[in-house]
């Protein structure tokens, strides 16, 4: 009899247990739609919590569109970035969906002739409830239509709100701070060495650390408690190149 109410025991806990699991469904642009330099589209995803692990307002989901397996990118102020957005201050339990959409100008893919390609949105989930956690579905993280590629569908004018297509992968830093802890979120890498530094407002590297990544992402967390307390930056390199820099606050 202990035995059973020992085994019912287990089995209650296990199933008490949460669960991450985000969802993605792309809606645009559709399969078999037609888009290019000059031809504006929408970039439209629902993002679905499937799981019993809530997104809380300390946490931050973020989306983004893929094409071919590569992030896309913008030209923002004459600098090239990759295209990541995010949902934060938002709380999403199990069944809620957010549906998001963003207009661009077009898509241009460098070199590139008339083809098909594979146009992608993708989900992450970052923070407390979400870092060092694999899903319990990791399969439904990316939405994938086919769609037509025309080279010809207008000219890229100076409207920064063009996709372009990158020859590679681009670096994904969802890195985020609570203020005691630097939570260290990157992924789609190539090199397997990834460096964070924090910068105080002189200029001066006030610490360091090199981290090795697994499977091209890497999770990882830095204590602040050492860092005098004030305004830093959080800066992201990967084979000496700076990926991202984020104003952060120790305290």
């Amino acid at each position: 009899m202990k035995k059973i109410v020992l085994s019912l025991a287990i089995l209650l806990g296990i199933s008490a247990q949460a669960q991450n699991d985000l969802s993605v469904t792309l809606n645009q642009p559709s399969a078999n739609s037609t888009i290019g330099p000059g031809l504006q589209f929408s970039f439209d995803v629902s993002i679905t919590n499937n799981g019993t692990q809530a997104v809380t307002a300390n946490d931050t989901v973020l989306y983004y569109p893929t094409l071919n397996g590569g992030l896309l990118t913008v030209n923002q102020n004459g600098q090239t970035v990759p295209v990541v957005f995010s949902i934060t201050g938002t709380t999403m339990n199990n069944g809620d969906t957010e549906n998001r959409s963003v207009n661009f100008a077009g898509l241009n893919i460098s070199g590139a002739s008339a083809m098909t390609v594979d146009f992608c949105g993708g989900v992450i989930g970052i923070g407390p409830n979400w870092t060092g956690v694999t899903e319990s579905d990791t399969t439904n993280n990316l939405d994938c239509a086919s769609i037509n590629y025309d080279p010809n569908g207008g000219n890229v004018g100076i409207d920064e709100n063009v996709l372009f297509a990158s020859s590679g992968p681009q670096v994904l830093d969802g890195s985020y701070s609570d203020g005691k802890t630097y939570y260290v979120q990157v992924y789609n890498l190539k090199s397997s060495t990834v460096n964070l530094k924090f910068i105080d407002l002189t200029g001066r590297t006030i610490a360091s650390k090199n981290y090795q990544s697994n499977n091209g992402e890497l999770s990882a967390e830095f204590d602040l408690s050492n860092l005098p307390k004030g305004v830093v930056l959080a800066v992201i390199e990967v084979e000496g190149q700076r990926i991202n820099a984020k104003k952060i606050v120790v305290k």
